[in-house]
């Protein structure tokens, strides 16, 4: 699909990019402000920091987490990582051996699988479906239980379909985990953007959840950040210590210059951020009546995150092969459901943070168009 993009944007053709994970959105200037003096400073910011993370930085997260999630640690109880992404990674090869299992709930982020293979245990997944707002169903993760079982990965908001875990759903997870002794992983990278009546909560801060949770976050989503690379893992300090023997082996440390900008971030005035939650609202709204305008897609309001997941099943194609023909007939890029695991099917992902509303208003006048003529 990305191939496909680049191509029709090298013959010249106008194509509208609702595929990526990307905020169309410019990273605050104090934030990039702050990066760049650190670039300008004696040269303390263009070599290597401690391979956990700047000082400052570590200290400024477990601030934040604890007044934001309810998460209680130190700054030596934070690990900065390459985004996200590493700290999942490194995890996985820290926690597990061959042949353990990791229960995932689907349609889910597709680093998740690899991730896991790649440190040799295995993904269960435990699919979700519209019907239930693609929310985890705790009984359906019991059912998935082995002796094998070793963790659960968890994702809200959720990636593709927005879905947020209510403290109900949260507090029979942490049970579950407790009873069969489980670690569990909460990927929260979109925990700012959660809509309407919806609130995030923090599984680690539940009774019981801080000694077997390790949360991950970063400033990729709610910063517009996701070319500085600059993410976080918390948890138990003895999972984090031999995390940080294959972190620091394999990647040292995160950007220096780049963490002295999240730490900015973190510590300074949060209105560029609300104003942009507020924009994204907007824009969540206008692309999901958008697209419920196009006759035989139907889209429900997704609780949080940038995406929505229409159900595009009775236009008579498959998620990809309509994909396809919305990328080749309306020059608008979107990601197929079934690429994100079972539950997926017939579903596509579009990306709704874009930072202006004319681009919502083109790409819907374009696939509408293009569903009246096929």
């Amino acid at each position: 699909m990305t191939d496909r993009v680049k191509q029709m944007r090298a013959a010249g053709q106008h194509v509208i990019g609702l595929a990526t994970g990307t905020p169309d959105f410019d990273t605050p200037a104090y934030i990039k402000a702050a990066g760049k003096a650190a670039l300008d400073e004696d040269g303390t910011y263009i070599t290597y920091t401690v391979s956990a993370g700047l000082p400052e930085l570590r200290e400024a997260i477990a601030v934040k987490l604890a007044r934001e999630n309810g998460i209680v640690t130190s700054a030596d109880g934070v690990v900065v990582t390459v985004g996200v992404k590493e700290g999942i990674f490194v995890a996985a090869q820290a926690c597990f051996n061959a042949g353990d299992e990791v229960l995932i709930p689907t349609p889910t982020w597709v680093t998740y699988d690899a991730c896991f293979v790649l440190a040799g245990a295995v993904p269960v997944h435990v699919p979700t479906y519209a019907e239930g707002g693609f929310r985890v169903d705790p009984a359906a993760l019991a059912a998935r239980i082995t002796p094998r079982t070793r963790a659960i990965m968890l994702n809200s908001p959720g990636n593709p379909a927005g879905a947020v875990l209510g403290l109900d759903t949260l507090e029979a997870i942490a049970e579950l985990a407790q009873r069969h002794d489980l670690l569990v992983l909460s990927d929260e990278i979109y925990e700012r953007m959660v809509f309407g009546s919806a609130r995030h909560v923090s599984i680690a801060s539940l009774p019981g959840m801080v000694e077997r949770t390790l949360t991950f976050n970063g400033f990729s989503k709610a910063y517009a950040m996701t070319g500085w690379r600059v993410g976080y893992v918390t948890g138990p300090k003895h999972v984090l210590r031999n995390m940080l023997k294959i972190h620091g082996h394999s990647v040292t440390c995160a950007c220096a210059f780049a963490q002295k900008a999240a730490a900015a971030a973190l510590n300074g005035p949060q209105q560029d951020l609300e104003q942009y939650i507020l924009i994204l609202e907007q824009r969540r709204a206008q692309l999901v009546a958008g697209l419920n305008s196009i006759p035989g897609v139907r889209c429900s309001v997704p609780d949080g995150g940038i995406f929505c997941f229409p159900d595009i099943s009775a236009l008579g194609m498959t998620d990809q092969e309509c994909s396809a023909f919305f990328l080749e007939h309306a020059r608008v890029s979107t990601l197929p459901g079934s690429a994100f695991g079972p539950g997926g099917e017939g579903h596509l992902r579009i990306n709704f943070a874009r930072r202006h509303a004319s681009d919502i208003d083109a790409a819907i006048a374009r696939m509408r168009t293009a569903r009246a003529v096929r």
